[in-house]
């Protein structure tokens, strides 16, 4: 039988595709057999495997605590990415990966669903990490360099929501779901600067919910390009960071 002529063309969005759904079909078996309580590990493994497999080597993601030259540590992370060459995790023993707030891209919160809840909670964590002092300095070839944002979003199978109304939704819950967390935040509320900042380090930046859709701030995909979405966003948001900053180490043991 004479062999199909070479197109020289790859269709990327529906390799993505089918990946999703094999991812899909990987997570709705595990429910099948796994218990509740370790339901959630079995899906934090399916998107680490996911980034180890995509994301360049430059970039490590593991469940981490995040911790600053203060002493001050985060809430556990389910899924933080971080600079994998200048930077050495610290305390990486079995009481959890910790790692210096300097050398974090992104932080993942992973949950069976999108809701109103786990956004909010998501953005909780976010708020944990952004909260940190990152300090830097200046090195041969490099002037020090203030760190930018870190990234924060969600990562679930589905949503509670119904494909139709999947994206209205969501838009409103990201819309004013910060702020809501913000204001919960606040003791006393003194003036729109400290809130605007309390929005800004509770924002939700991009997000994946396999399903229904993926998000990058108020642009949602359609569900069938979830993945390829999500994976495409994040490595440019990764990419426009540039590398994390020099860590003044001497701040961390003065």
């Amino acid at each position: 039988m004479p062999r199909r002529p070479d197109s020289g063309h790859i269709d990327l969005a529906e390799v993505f595709h089918r990946v999703q759904q094999e991812m899909l079909a990987q997570l709705s078996v595990g429910k099948l057999f796994e218990h509740a309580s370790t339901a959630g590990a079995a899906t934090e493994h399916h998107w680490l495997q996911l980034f180890d497999r995509y994301l360049p080597k430059r970039y490590r993601s593991a469940p981490a605590f995040v911790i600053d030259s203060t002493g001050r540590r985060s809430r556990q992370i389910d899924i933080a990415i971080f600079d994998n060459l200048y930077t050495p995790p610290l305390f990486p023993h079995s009481s959890g990966l910790h790692l210096p707030a300097e050398s974090i891209y992104a932080v993942f919160e992973i949950k069976p669903t999108f809701s109103r809840q786990w956004l909010r909670d998501a953005a909780e964590k976010a708020a944990s990490v952004r909260a940190l002092r990152r300090t830097s300095v200046s090195v041969i070839g490099r002037p020090k360099t203030s760190p930018p944002p870190i990234l924060a979003g969600l990562l679930a199978t589905t949503s509670v929501w119904t494909p139709r109304t999947f994206a209205a939704n969501l838009r409103r819950a990201l819309k004013f779901g910060s702020e809501r967390t913000a204001r919960s935040a606040l003791d006393n509320l003194k003036g729109s600067s400290r809130l605007a900042a309390l929005c800004a380090i509770h924002r939700l930046d991009i997000g994946c919910c396999l399903e229904h859709g993926a998000f990058e701030d108020t642009r949602i995909s359609s569900p069938d390009q979830s993945l390829v979405f999500f994976i495409i966003r994040l490595l440019d948001r990764l990419r426009a960071m540039g590398t994390a900053p020099a860590i003044d180490w001497s701040s961390y043991f003065e």
